[in-house]
């Protein structure tokens, strides 16, 4: 990987380890069995999916799920904590290595479809060896903020005349098949991490190849 100059990581499933049957048992407990039903990361409910492209407000989206699981006492904070029990904490030995790449003058990018709500987790989970997530990339490219969903092919073009990155210079981690596919297409070297895979190894290889 002599040639990457840029490294662009996806948020859920790739940086943030996820724990959906986790999720699925809060709103349980919040007696919200019919959104429990709806929990999936491949494919968000089309609530969850206009979260994430900008074009409803999360209080929006929690009034959706009041009404859907008739559940109209259940506040806000409480659906937010329940969404957030989607996210484990974020490896150190990760962060680190995204921090040994920076040092070789590797540039760092996240590409998410995500919504604010669990952002707020996952800014969190980013001072765990005690810096703030702005630390780690250069920019963090989130779907609601840009109004585009991946696999679209808009948003990884909104990305590059934002960043200015050359697409075959840059490699794309991302556990979405379909993501992957679009992102090979726009000419991007690509990684596609198994569930729960520790892929430290292709960071640390980028690393050698630029000390070399």
């Amino acid at each position: 990987m002599e040639s990457i100059k840029n490294v662009v990581f996806d948020l859920g499933g790739v940086l943030v380890p996820l724990d959906m049957e986790r999720c699925i048992a809060a709103f349980r407990h919040l007696g919200m069995d019919a959104v429990a039903e709806l929990i999936n990361p491949c494919y968000p409910a089309e609530m969850l999916g206009r979260l994430e492209h900008g074009d409803i407000t999360f209080h929006e989206t929690c009034d959706e799920m009041r009404r859907l699981s008739n559940r109209p006492d259940i506040t806000d904070e409480q659906i937010e904590w329940a969404y957030g029990e989607f996210l484990n904490p974020i490896p150190v030995k990760l962060l680190r290595q995204i921090e040994a790449l920076r040092r070789r003058g590797i540039r760092t990018y996240v590409l998410s479809n995500n919504n604010p709500a669990s952002m707020n987790f996952v800014e969190e989970m980013f001072r765990a060896d005690g810096h703030d997530m702005e630390y780690y990339f250069d920019a963090a490219f989130l779907s609601y903020q840009m109004h585009e969903l991946k696999p679209s092919e808009a948003i990884f073009r909104q990305m590059i005349d934002a960043s200015g990155m050359i697409p075959e210079e840059t490699l794309y981690i991302d556990d979405g098949l379909k993501n992957i596919e679009t992102a090979r297409r726009l000419g991007f070297a690509v990684y596609m991490p198994a569930s729960g895979e520790d892929f430290g190894h292709v960071l640390e290889t980028i690393v050698s190849d630029e000390i070399q």
